[in-house]
């Protein structure tokens, strides 16, 4: 994983990643990178992403600026490095499913099934698990429980079709904040764990 495929990196990120042993060690290297990144701060830490030299370099034309995403990409870092680098991790992992429009034995020109959707945040596979990945970082709690609710059919959905048992985790930054979630996938029975950022830094 790259810092191209990871959009933004701190340097704590990055020493784990390629095993760079201590943080000086991975100052030094990544010092020797500096016309090649940008270079910003976020909570006093230094964080790093692509510039034009070094989109050019590897051949990437993924442009990444400083926004409002830049905690929540540096969050979905977190989860990555918890669950030891996923080989094939994919951010914004789109599940999609089309119902099936009730004909009664009529055809109707131009109807096409309704499309349903989800977009998690990552996912990877490991041993025969779809695990898909919710970073909640200050999304608004009724906006958290319709995005539980709308993994409920799809879960079905990537079982049947990937054939892979779909496992929802989600990370998020308080006890009360977790408790809720807990509470909403116990109803659904969707299975899953949640998480306090805090246990797995």
């Amino acid at each position: 994983m790259t810092i191209d495929q990871l959009g933004m990196a701190k340097i704590r990120h990055l020493q784990q990643i390629h095993d760079l042993k201590s943080y000086r060690n991975a100052c030094r290297v990544i010092s020797q990178l500096e016309s090649y990144v940008h270079q910003t701060y976020f909570n006093k830490e230094k964080v790093f992403y692509l510039n034009k030299e070094g989109r050019k370099l590897i051949g990437s034309t993924k442009e990444v600026k400083r926004n409002a995403l830049i905690e929540h990409t540096l969050l979905c870092n977190e989860a990555y490095l918890h669950f030891n680098c996923p080989l094939d991790w994919k951010t914004e992992y789109k599940i999609e499913s089309k119902e099936k429009v009730p004909t009664f034995d009529i055809q109707f020109k131009g109807l096409s099934p309704a499309t349903k959707k989800v977009v998690s945040d990552a996912a990877f596979t490991r041993n025969g698990y779809l695990h898909l990945i919710e970073v909640d970082n200050k999304r608004g709690m009724a906006d958290n429980q319709k995005k539980i609710e709308s993994y409920v059919d799809m879960l079905a959905e990537v079982r049947e079709r990937l054939g892979l048992i779909p496992t929802l985790y989600i990370f998020t930054h308080t006890d009360h904040r977790k408790k809720k979630f807990e509470s909403w996938m116990k109803k659904h029975n969707i299975r899953g764990e949640v998480k306090v950022f805090e246990e797995i830094k």
